[in-house]
C-alpha cells in the first residue's frame, strides 16, 4: 500500500480555493488558443496558469512535494 504522508484536509481545501483564479485563467488561455489569438498571451499568464493547475493537483491528491 501507499503509506506516503499526505496534506491535511484543511490545507488541501485552502490550496484548492487559492488555485481557483488560476484555473479560470487557464480556461481563458485555452479559449484564446481555440480562437487563434495566442499573440495576446504573456509569459506570466502561462506560468500563473501552470502553477494553478499544479496547485489543484496537490489539493486533489494531497501529495507533499516539498
Amino acid at each position: 500500500m501507499n503509506n506516503a504522508p499526505k496534506l491535511s484536509l484543511k490545507i488541501r481545501i485552502l490550496i484548492g480555493i487559492i488555485a481557483v483564479p488560476s484555473l479560470i485563467l487557464t480556461a481563458m488561455l485555452i479559449s484564446m488558443f481555440i480562437n487563434q489569438t495566442p499573440g495576446e498571451i504573456s509569459f506570466f499568464e502561462v506560468v500563473y496558469a501552470l502553477v494553478g493547475v499544479f496547485a489543484m493537483y496537490i489539493a486533489l491528491t494531497g501529495k507533499k512535494f516539498f
